[in-house]
């Protein structure tokens, strides 16, 4: 049998990948946690608390090392990418949460790779295939079914409003990819993760103190077990996630880290079954399949950059 070896290169993909599907399953773990939570605290409140906690647990890795010379343009996209994605866009995720629950909302982020393709066509130059864009389809067709048919199953539901903040969370998760990618080539993972929730807290905090709503946002957090579930969220989340999503962004390609972190469903549909003890119709098993589908057509239709 022919001996196969892998490139440097190959070996930073797979590394990139496996970082992005380590993220989809923190992120599928919290997600059940923060749905939870958000039925006692504000999004903004739980935003900001992941964030303190984020950057707390993050610059401690952060900080002891010898950092390498940082470029301006780096720095400034990445706090853009902190206060889009995280500030804006997990503000946006906490009330999308409690709005569609953790399935749905978690199957809405898969549209995250449609959108971030579309900005790197026109961001990065990237051309998809056909059969990228054959993906694309088949993921926006499996998370539309699931939507649609969980809007007739639940009706108590907000679907509508649900939907909106969803599609605005997905286009600011997307934008910030991109400067994500941008800002993180030449930096420390976790040095890129700390500066992206510090600029995020920065901005939760002048956001909290302008409408003066801050002791309104981390009064409930004052009970311990809201404090405590809070912490092990962040600290899935947040903390390992985020460090996982900006090592995927740091050795694979920006549309690929975004399609495998958008794999939660897969983790997401059986810890519903056998944590929350959900009934999980075959409908949403055959959405969430033809969404995953399509995220994995669009995946290996992207050619190797080596």
């Amino acid at each position: 049998m022919p001996e196969i070896t892998l490139s440097h290169t190959d070996l930073n993909h797979s590394l990139g990948a496996l970082a992005a599907l380590g993220s989809a399953f923190c992120w599928a773990v919290s997600a059940m946690l923060f749905r939870a939570l958000g039925q006692h605290v504000k999004a903004p409140a739980m935003n900001l608390g992941k964030g303190v906690i984020a950057v707390l647990c993050l610059g401690a890795f952060a900080w002891p090392g010898a950092l390498p010379p940082l470029a301006s343009g780096h720095i400034v996209a990445l706090i853009l990418s902190g206060l889009l994605g995280i500030a804006l866009g997990d503000t946006l995720y906490f009330l999308t949460l409690q709005y569609l629950g953790a399935r749905l909302t978690l199957l809405t982020g898969s549209l995250i790779p449609v959108v971030t393709g579309a900005v790197a066509v026109i961001a990065l130059g990237e051309r998809p295939s056909l059969t990228a864009v054959g993906g694309l389809v088949a993921t926006v067709a499996g998370v539309t079914f699931v939507l649609w048919h969980r809007s007739r199953e639940t009706p108590g539901l907000n679907v509508s409003r649900g939907i909106v903040f969803g599609l605005l969370f997905v286009c600011a998760h997307a934008a910030a990819i991109i400067l994500s990618k941008i800002g993180a080539s030449d930096l420390p993972t976790s040095f890129a993760a700390w500066l992206r929730h510090a600029a995020s807290v920065a901005g939760l905090t002048v956001w909290a103190l302008a409408s003066n709503t801050l002791l309104e946002w981390v009064r409930p957090l004052r009970k311990p077990r809201l404090a405590g579930q809070l912490t092990l969220a962040a600290l899935i989340g947040a903390v390992a996630g985020s460090w996982l999503s900006i090592a995927a962004l740091k050795y694979t390609d920006a549309s690929i880290a975004a399609a495998l972190n958008s794999t939660s469903p897969l983790f997401v549909l059986p810890l519903a079954a056998w944590w929350l003890k959900e009934r999980i119709a075959w409908q949403s098993v055959l959405g969430a399949a033809v969404a995953v589908g399509g995220i994995a057509l669009y995946f290996y239709s992207i050619p190797n950059s080596a």
